[in-house]
């Protein structure tokens, strides 16, 4: 029976991937769970400010078994809010946790000082009034912690949300766009339980914190009941550290229609894809033929070390065909948007970043040096050196150059914030808004323990 599940087997192979602390793991469950679907909260519909309380709460990530968690408005990740290009979203993040934090929008395009970096401190019972001017295209993003030394820990315990920004063209592509209907946001992360209470986030962890189950939107294994059509999936991978390679069961096809920064230009039909943690993807499965069941590996430290026949894999969400829902998105649209791109030979600076050992270009982060300054309105090329860690960077959305020595993947041409490409890649970019030396942005690692240990540089605009 499809609510039924038999058996979940999760195996440390021994691989470069699995801490040494992750053990074999057994799973069996009664039933599926409903999948927890954020509340929508629509900057046109709500009155602002748009109030968000940063709070301590209990999650049930097992029935009757309560988890200490924290959350945005609510016990475990936070509303969904929904922006529109060309407006100003007025937000009051009020901190109740006893602990310092700051809330980043990571994807957004907005000056330094409202990017809600480490330096946008929000002290306990303090609370950090913005607007936020949303002037980039349609585009799924997120916002989380960004706290020096804190951030691993915080987003573990739950401190996450969307942020989905709309414009003209997103409103009239025929891609599915209902809400929690046809259109999901995904947030997958992974945790470790004993007797179904999460463990909590070990304090001081500098290495990759890599857990043995999936959680999706605060669910364990969890479904969805959709009409029989198109369904949108806005894949988030805010895992701390770990990279996944997502697949329908059968090896049925997908399609791709956004990377972090926005729609491609044409969906892009594929049978696998791989998200490191930090990125977003938009994906589109076609449930005219019945039930679908999204899966993901759990792929290994360095993505070269990939084995597809023996990374572990855990279902991440069952997608069930409900005929009582009206079908609303039968055909997808093909064109999707008109990217811009840029010029290599506009190129004006060039920079390189080795992310590796802990440093980046040998540094570890201080939060009293500018690492780097640059002039907006300028085209750069920076070169990533990466082997392992997801490189993201604040402010702005990029276009791949080449990716060890060779174009981009086909569903990668597209604008990115976040990169890993596992060797070298070139990227072109230019910074549109100021970052000052008081609220400057940063680029780091996005594997979130890395970052906390100083995998972190920051960076002025002027």
């Amino acid at each position: 029976m499809k609510f039924k599940i038999l058996v979940l087997l999760l195996i440390t192979l021994g691989l470069a991937s699995c801490n040494k602390d992750e053990e074999d793991l057994v799973v069996s469950y009664e039933e599926m769970n409903d999948l927890f679907v954020p509340l929508l909260i629509d900057s046109r519909m709500n009155f602002q400010p748009i109030q968000l309380d940063i709070q301590h709460g209990t999650h049930e990530f097992f029935p009757g078994v309560p988890s200490q968690t924290k959350g945005f408005n609510g016990s475990y990740l936070g509303p969904t809010i929904k922006m529109y290009k060309d407006e100003d979203v007025h937000l009051q993040f009020t901190n109740n946790i006893g602990a310092a934090t700051s809330v980043h929008g990571h994807g957004l395009h907005v000056p330094g000082q409202v990017d809600g970096s480490p330096h946008n401190r929000i002290e306990p019972g303090e609370t950090w009034d913005v607007t936020i001017p949303i002037r980039q295209e349609a585009s799924s993003n997120w916002y989380h912690p960004h706290l020096m030394g804190s951030t691993a820990e915080q987003v573990h315990a739950g401190i996450a949300g969307f942020y989905i920004v709309e414009d003209d063209n997103s409103q009239s592509l025929g891609i599915p766009k209902t809400y929690g209907v046809d259109d999901f946001p995904i947030a997958v992360q992974d945790r470790a339980f004993v007797d179904g209470r999460m463990v909590d986030y070990p304090i001081g962890r500098t290495d990759d914190l890599r857990e043995p189950t999936l959680v999706i939107n605060g669910t364990v294994d969890p479904f969805v009941s959709v009409p029989r059509s198109n369904v949108r999936l806005r894949l988030l991978n805010a895992s701390n550290a770990r990279s996944y390679e997502f697949f329908v069961e059968g090896n049925l096809p997908f399609h791709k229609i956004a990377t972090e920064g926005g729609f491609l230009e044409s969906p892009v039909e594929l049978t696998k894809l791989r998200i490191s943690p930090g990125e977003r993807n938009e994906i589109v499965i076609d449930m005219s033929n019945g039930d679908v069941e999204l899966m993901a590996s759990y792929l290994p430290t360095r993505l070269n070390n990939a084995n597809p026949n023996s990374d572990p894999i855990s279902r991440v969400l069952y997608l069930e065909v409900d005929d009582n829902l009206s079908p609303l998105n039968t055909n997808l649209a093909q064109n999707l948007n008109t990217i811009q791109r840029y010029n290599e030979g506009d190129v004006v600076n060039t920079r390189t970043f080795d992310v590796s050992d802990g440093k980046i270009n040998g540094q570890k982060m201080d939060m009293n040096v500018i690492n780097e300054t640059v002039n907006r309105g300028e085209l750069e090329k920076w070169t990533i050196k990466s082997g392992r860690h997801p490189f993201h960077m604040h402010g702005v959305a990029f276009l791949i150059l080449s990716v060890n020595g060779g174009p981009p993947n086909h569903e990668d041409v597209g604008w990115k914030d976040t990169f890993m490409p596992n060797g070298e890649g070139e990227i072109l970019l230019r910074f549109d808004y100021l970052a000052t030396e008081e609220y400057p942005y940063m680029y780091h690692c996005h594997i979130l323990e890395h970052e906390d240990a100083g995998m972190m540089g920051q960076f002025v605009v002027q």
